[in-house]
């Protein structure tokens, strides 16, 4: 599969590095590059042409919200999806965003794994829209409810998000019969080993996953999990 690029802009070097780390860490995602003013941001979109900005809106020579508008407005970059990282909590921002088509709003300071969960979101997106050329209306309902962030989620139980979930069930529904401990869901998905294995512990409780305690040679049993059976 192909990678998909990210540029960040931000002007605070600590947090482009954490944005940095995070996309490296996530299957897929190649952050290309950090721009720390709008100048720079607007150069390396005509020559990278990203399929993802990750957008402050406070930059030294201007607002993020203005280079949205620009990106848009050009043909050559009108595709690239945006993500707004930023501080500004004000309701004519927000409104701003979303008619331009944002794909997500995150306020500083953004957590590992909220970012994380709008990445998932982002892939399971373009997966499924570049995986058909023509569509039913169950899947444009689909594809509507992953942009929307899953019209289920209200059903589940705090801290236990739609996509990650979904991203979870999808790995082991691509691999039946394989048991995966903590660590290695880890690596399958670039989540982390505390998120992990709350999700693995609530799939387990609600049937969806089987888990059982595997004992080596020494030392403590290891949990480990699978998909159920039909």
């Amino acid at each position: 599969m192909s990678l998909i690029d990210v540029l960040i802009v931000e002007d605070d070097a600590k947090i482009a590095q954490i944005h940095s780390q995070i996309l490296r860490q996530t299957p897929r995602f190649n952050p290309i590059g950090i721009a720390e003013n709008l100048q720079m941001a607007r150069t390396m979109v005509k020559i990278h042409k990203p399929n993802v900005i990750i957008l402050d809106n406070y930059l030294p020579d201007g607002s993020g919200i203005d280079l949205f508008r620009e990106i848009i407005a050009d043909k050559a970059t009108h595709k690239t999806n945006v993500v707004l990282i930023t501080a500004s909590d004000d309701i004519d921002t927000i409104k701003t965003a979303m008619k331009l088509g944002c794909f997500d709003y995150l306020l500083k300071p953004v957590s590992y794994e909220r970012l994380q969960e709008t990445l998932n979101r982002y892939l399971t997106l373009n997966t499924a829209m570049n995986a058909y050329d023509n569509l039913e209306q169950r899947q444009i309902d689909e594809l509507f409810n992953i942009q929307l962030r899953d019209k289920y989620q209200q059903l589940l139980p705090k801290g236990i998000e739609s996509i990650t979930l979904e991203t979870i069930k999808r790995v082991f529904s691509q691999n039946v019969d394989v048991k995966f401990t903590v660590d290695r869901l880890v690596q399958e998905t670039g989540i982390s080993k505390t998120t992990a294995r709350r999700y693995l512990e609530y799939c387990s409780a609600n049937g969806l996953l089987a888990a059982e305690n595997e004992y080596g040679k020494v030392g403590r049993p290891e949990r480990v999990y699978l998909k159920k059976s039909s």
